[in-house]
């Protein structure tokens, strides 16, 4: 149960709106004037069944405790929370936000210390392994590279500037030994590069062993502020670049991202040596409409790189328009994002190229090879095409990247190299993915006969006593934002509770996902988090497009009904119909025949 479900469950809502409205038993309900506009004859009733309040009035208004509260003393979300919160006698206590500004707090004192013990003698190594490597003072101070010394001396640095050792502990700067519980850096003799999120703010470190240690390179553990499937290095200096220019670049290591900023190359981030996940490419994909892959050359960069491809296709081939949609559709399309791979020379890190041959470097760039291109020799050497399972195989793993292009003429162009690839006809390779091609779309009942939401079950979507329904519908507008447009005139009403609508509302307004977060109250932030950590299965634009049409309709059909119950509670609690409401019932008769049919 949330904290707003806990409070809405120790509050009772005729009790809460007595103390501004004089209430009349009426029948189940209760009746009053409505505060919210003049009347004279009452037309304000309240539900404690429901635990819901109306106005059948001028004002039209309803909803619950929170949206009452919001509404009568002008408060913003987090406002009501805590009024109502008080009134219910809940501890809301430190708020998640206070406790992750501990852990930036330390994580930033942190880097500070760093930066200036790789200036004091114990830090000569670390000095001049980077000076070896070639990077000027200047760029180390805009990374703030450093220096992590033996012993515990980060420990007693922290204590002595009166920061928390639990949260330097919650940060993954100390360890605790489970035996003794006595507590240790966990970070020693390497040299530190601070990771940053989009903000700028330190959320966890990188450390390069000196020496023969082992591991080579140490991350930070997982922490509130830092997961490393969701971080991009070197983002926060180079969104900017990526955004005027519409081109980012994805390396593998620390030491490539920043010489590729020490040489001028500033819009190049990187994957802190793994695969891309779809949460690091749906914070790229916000900044840039065309993305190039420089992963290391060898075995293990090669792997990486077509697990990148793969993960990274989930997220693009989700922004292609349906094939015929153009400027004279009366639709206006984000341009869709493109992503390149630019095959380094052997034995060449982006580092070692750049500083050894920028002109290469920069041609790599610009001549990257189109994905689908880079994909099919490569995807399809995997597998054994010596045999016909081989090339069956080879051919189902390569043909949805095929597919996703939409481009008919790409199509086939890709598909011909494909059949060159593997060594069949186009005639035989045609035959062999013509039965995913022509594999029919999950079909559901209702209106349009709506294609079955990828993700959820028809009768999770059916069942609208659950928050399924309102979880799910937000969660596909947050995570596919081409379906944006789609929601531009659409009530926040139609979510049943008070965060729901504040969320969606403000959404429309942001329109990212980024830019909603760093507003957000605390609460909010938790709920947003936890619609966006849903897993959304791949589909292309026509499902997508039918999956949320299917739930808008099942929204709309359960606003309807809600509205129906509310239209008999007034006239139980002998609220006369008004003569404006007429058309209302009848529309709201006509408009649940029409979905339900």
């Amino acid at each position: 149960m949330s904290v707003v479900d806990d409070i809405k469950a120790r509050l009772d809502i005729v009790d809460m709106v007595s103390g501004y409205v004089t209430l009349q038993k009426a029948g189940r309900n209760f009746k009053g004037l409505c505060p919210f506009h003049t009347e004279k004859t009452p037309s304000f009733v309240v539900s404690p069944e429901r635990q819901s309040w109306r106005c059948f009035g001028a004002c039209a208004a309803g909803g619950d405790a929170f949206s009452f509260v919001m509404r009568s003393d002008n408060l913003e979300f987090g406002d009501a929370l805590r009024l109502l919160a008080r009134k219910a006698g809940v501890e809301l206590g430190p708020s998640s936000g206070e406790k992750r500004d501990g852990l930036y707090t330390v994580n930033a004192e942190a880097a500070r210390y760093f930066q200036d013990a790789l200036k004091l003698p114990q830090g000569a190594t670390a000095r001049d392994y980077l000076k070896g490597r070639g990077l000027s003072s200047e760029v180390a101070k805009r990374f703030q590279l450093g220096y992590s010394p033996s012993g515990n001396s980060l420990k007693a640095h922290l204590a002595a500037m009166g920061l928390s050792e639990d949260d330097a502990l919650k940060a993954g700067l100390l360890r605790q030994d489970e035996e003794s519980g006595q507590t240790r850096d966990f970070f020693f003799n390497r040299i530190m590069f601070p990771i940053h999120d989009r903000q700028g703010r330190v959320i966890g470190f990188g450390a390069r062993a000196m020496g023969d240690a082992a591991p080579k390179y140490l991350n930070t553990p997982q922490t509130p502020v830092f997961n490393k499937s969701d971080t991009v290095y070197a983002l926060h200096l180079a969104s900017e670049r990526m955004k005027s220019e519409g081109v980012g670049v994805v390396v593998e290591g620390y030491m490539d991202a920043i010489t590729a900023h020490e040489f001028g190359y500033a819009n190049v981030v990187a994957s802190m040596g793994t695969a891309l996940t779809e949460r690091q490419v749906s914070q790229l994909r916000t900044l840039a409409s065309s993305f190039v892959l420089a992963l290391d050359p060898d075995t293990a960069g090669q792997e990486a790189t077509l697990r990148s491809l793969e993960s990274s296709w989930r997220i693009i081939s989700r922004q292609r328009p349906p094939s015929g949609s153009g400027l004279g559709g009366g639709m206006i399309w984000r341009e869709p994002i493109t992503l390149r791979v630019a095959p380094l020379p052997a034995g060449m890190d982006p580092d070692t190229l750049i500083r050894s041959d920028r002109e290469a470097w920069e041609r790599g760039i610009e001549q990257a090879t189109p994905l689908v291109e880079y994909l099919i020799p490569a995807m399809a050497s995997r597998f054994d095409l010596s045999t016909g399972q081989g090339k069956a195989q080879a051919a189902d793993a390569v043909f949805p990247f095929i597919a996703s292009t939409g481009n008919a003429f790409d199509q086939e162009r890709y598909t011909r190299l494909l059949a060159d690839a593997l060594g069949v006809s186009m005639e035989a390779l045609k035959a062999s993915v013509s039965r995913q091609r022509r594999a029919p779309a999950p079909r559901a009942r209702g209106r349009g006969d709506a294609a079955a939401a990828p993700g959820i079950s028809s009768d999770r979507l059916a069942d609208d006593s659950s928050r399924s329904l309102d979880d799910y519908t937000l969660a596909l507008l947050l995570s596919k934002p081409d379906l944006r447009e789609h929601a531009q005139d659409l009530s926040p009403d139609l979510f049943r509770h008070t965060e729901d609508r504040e969320l969606f509302r403000r959404w429309r307004e942001r329109g990212t996902v980024e830019k909603l977060e760093e507003e957000l109250d605390e609460t909010l932030r938790e709920r947003l988090a936890d619609l966006v950590r849903k897993q959304m299965e791949p589909a292309d634009r026509r499902q997508l497009e039918a999956a949320l049409r299917q739930c808008l309709d099942r929204l709309r059909i359960r606003q309807l009904r809600e509205r129906q119950e509310a239209l008999l509670a007034s006239e139980e609690a002998g609220v006369p119909t008004p003569r404006h409401l007429e058309p209302e019932i009848e529309s709201v008769n006509a408009g649940i025949r029409e979905l339900s049919g």
